[in-house]
């Protein structure tokens, strides 16, 4: 069956590809936003909890990270539409993209969690990370 061909259930490939694509937007805007969040969080949160000189992450993963983050993100989200394409079952797995976005936005807020743990653990204990 090619990809422009229809089904039984009277939706093509073509369209599954496009619903996907729909999503896209909603899953970089939201992943954006949390990435800024959570880069600020690492900023602040994270040098609360070391010494003097020290760094909670390192720059280089502070400025070259997001940017590779994102392009891995969108790869990731093209992996949905080939599984939906390769198990076509007749319509867009929605319950798919939901699990992928929330996996993501988890995923992307995980080291400003990491962040703000480790800051209220200093501020709890009075010790420093490093």
């Amino acid at each position: 069956m090619e990809s422009s061909e229809v089904d039984s259930s009277g939706i093509a490939k073509d369209d599954i590809w496009r619903w996907w694509q729909q999503g896209r937007y909603r899953y970089n805007r939201d992943l954006l936003l949390v990435g800024i969040i959570a880069w600020l969080l690492v900023v602040v949160a994270g040098s609360g909890t070391v010494r003097p000189g020290d760094d909670f992450a390192e720059p280089f993963v502070l400025i070259f990270g997001p940017v590779i983050y994102g392009i891995l993100a969108n790869i990731a989200c093209t992996a949905g539409p080939v599984f939906d394409t390769v198990f076509y079952r007749g319509s867009p797995r929605q319950q798919l993209f939901k699990a992928g976005y929330i996996g993501s936005v988890l995923l992307t807020a995980l080291p400003g969690v990491w962040a703000v743990t480790a800051w209220l653990w200093t501020v709890v204990t009075g010790k420093k990370l490093a």
